[in-house]
């Protein structure tokens, strides 16, 4: 069993997600002519790492903006540098920022792991340029490593200008839909970011202060197997995610950039996925990603 979703028995106990728009898309198994017709994804990548082949490929080296799923790439790069550990006090520029749900207060003191929760499940921006800045010393120092990370990975169609995600196309920032599963991969290869990316709800006190953050990922919980994963939006990039999912014992990763509702893209792709798994036939392309 992949040590990151449940086993069979716990996914049998996973509710149907009740949204009136996308309620048959949780059960019904597209065929590849209707997948290509329902996603509506610009960019889009369903991986079966235990094959190591891909299952739908839609424009995998198409660049575009990331938005938030850059925070995987922040978090990774934290992770390295820090192992999690140590203390960050919020300075005046880390909040300086499109604030976040519940915003960092300056001069709160908050530990790297809080502030790495914060980063994956409430998707704070603060919390990003809290982390880039106390981790290298500067934001810009921080943004070089993370690119000189993703060439090191293989990411040759990357570029990061923010550790969040905010900056759009035009800017700089650009990813491909097979460079973000490289980067989706290594940080599923953590055991802490994994854990992090499937916690619902993170609640921190800092004096009188209680943040309750809650997981952007709609479909935790609710869609049979749903593993880790991590969404973006701006209004250029549009939806973004990078999730995967695991059904009796085997796993599927999937990659959206540029979609429009991510989703019933989402559903779309990993129902025909492990449509595919079952049957044992796969009638999309069999190309390698990395």
């Amino acid at each position: 069993m992949v040590p990151w979703l449940l086993g069979g028995h716990d996914l049998q106990a996973a509710r149907h997600h009740r949204h009136p728009r996308a309620a048959s898309l949780y059960t019904a198994v597209p065929t590849a002519w209707e997948a290509d017709r329902l996603v509506e994804a610009t960019a889009a990548l369903l991986f079966d790492p235990v094959a190591n082949r891909i299952l739908f490929a839609r424009n995998l080296d198409m660049p575009l903006a990331p938005a938030s799923t850059t925070k995987l790439m922040t978090a990774l790069l934290v992770y390295e540098l820090t192992g999690l550990q140590g203390f960050v006090t919020v300075l005046p520029p880390d909040t300086a920022v499109e604030p976040s749900h519940v915003p960092l207060r300056i001069g709160q003191r908050i530990s790297v792991s809080e502030l790495v929760q914060d980063l994956l499940v409430g998707s704070c921006n603060d919390a990003a340029l809290a982390l880039a800045r106390s981790t290298c010393g500067s934001v810009p120092a921080f943004v070089h490593q993370m690119n000189r990370r993703a060439w090191e990975m293989g990411c040759l169609h990357t570029h990061f200008v923010d550790p969040h995600g905010l900056a759009s196309l035009r800017q700089g920032q650009v990813t491909t839909a097979r460079d973000l599963l490289r980067i989706f991969q290594a940080v599923l290869n953590v055991p802490s970011l994994r854990q992090i990316l499937m916690t619902r709800t993170v609640a921190t006190r800092s004096g009188n202060q209680l943040r309750i953050l809650h997981n952007h990922n709609r479909l935790l919980g609710k869609y049979t197997g749903m593993g880790p994963a991590k969404t973006g939006w701006t209004r250029e990039a549009r939806h973004t995610y990078a999730a995967a999912c695991q059904r009796d014992g085997h796993p599927l990763l999937l990659i959206l950039l540029h979609s429009p509702d991510k989703w019933k893209d989402a559903m779309v792709l990993f129902n025909y996925g492990f449509g595919q798994v079952k049957s044992g036939t796969v009638t999309a392309p069999s190309y390698r990603p990395l």
